[in-house]
């Protein structure tokens, strides 16, 4: 008899590590390109699964039709997972073939998976500096570990402007005060907050990972799917900052949970849906 899974919110780090999340959210992006126009292939579910939203007590549930398996997963974390995954996967695209060091701004869970998803998936990060604006700058010993074991260097800064400098990846992972720092050439920044940032330094390229939740007109804006379809030619010049504004990290994601849920089953995670109160979800706010 199948069951379905609880996956918890401390969890989903290992579930992140475990999964190719990074593909999954590709492969959304370029079938969402091919749906765009044809109403029966976007609501088209994938080998008889299908995923719900709000279904009560911060949680999503992805759910086989035929297996009658399934997983329930923290739904605040799980758009901190599809956030990291998308992150890592602009950062394949645009950042170039070259050693990657990291400034990721923000702290709790959004900013571990943030840290794990790039560290994981994106060749050649030899550095990672974070700063959490809320002042909860202490870095679990877990994550120390983890990364020295992988060889990347870590520094915890003081400021914003220190954990910035000589980054040529900007992860924004939290609620930011007014950006006015010194972007080095070649920067790729990438906005996870879910929220409009004040950014005060000169921009020369703008992407969205989908371009049709732009609330308005934006000129010039194109986002990762027409990249990755060939549609845009993509990053101009090397030198030149580029933004990159996540916009859906809250839009579901039928390919990448279900990348979560064979990850979980290959690990050993998850425990039975009934196992567990409806209050273990993702509270936010703190490492941990």
């Amino acid at each position: 008899m199948s069951t379905v899974l609880r996956l918890r919110a401390h969890e989903l780090p290992e579930a992140l590590t475990g999964a190719d999340a990074p593909r999954a959210v590709v492969d959304e992006l370029l079938w969402q390109e091919v749906a765009d126009n044809d109403a029966a292939l976007s609501r088209r579910a994938i080998g008889g699964w299908r995923l719900h939203g709000n279904i009560g007590d911060d949680l999503t549930l992805l759910y086989g039709e035929h297996s009658g398996g399934g997983m329930l997963v923290p739904t605040t974390g799980l758009r901190a997972v599809r956030g990291a995954a998308l992150t890592a996967a602009a950062a394949r695209m645009f950042v170039g073939p070259q050693v990657v060091t990291v400034s990721v701004l923000g702290s709790g869970l959004a900013a571990r998976l943030q840290i794990l998803a790039l560290a994981t998936h994106v060749p050649g990060v030899s550095h990672v500096a974070v700063h959490a604006p809320d002042g909860r700058s202490r870095v679990p010993s877990s994550l120390v570990e983890w990364l020295d074991g992988a060889g990347i260097g870590l520094t915890v800064a003081k400021c914003g402007a220190d954990a910035v400098f000589g980054a040529n990846l900007v992860v924004l992972a939290g609620p930011q005060p007014r950006a006015s720092w010194q972007l080095p050439q070649g920067a790729v920044i990438v906005n996870a907050t879910g929220h409009e940032v004040p950014l005060d330094a000169r921009v020369d390229q703008v992407f969205v990972d989908d371009r049709r939740l732009l609330p308005g007109s934006a000129p010039g804006t194109a986002d990762l799917g027409q990249v990755l379809a060939g549609t845009h030619p993509g990053r101009d010049a090397l030198d030149g900052v580029l933004f990159v504004d996540l916009l859906g990290t809250d839009a579901g994601g039928l390919w990448l949970t279900h990348q979560l849920y064979q990850a979980a089953l290959r690990n050993g995670l998850g425990v039975p849906a009934g196992a567990l109160p409806g209050t273990d979800g993702y509270q936010g706010g703190m490492w941990p």
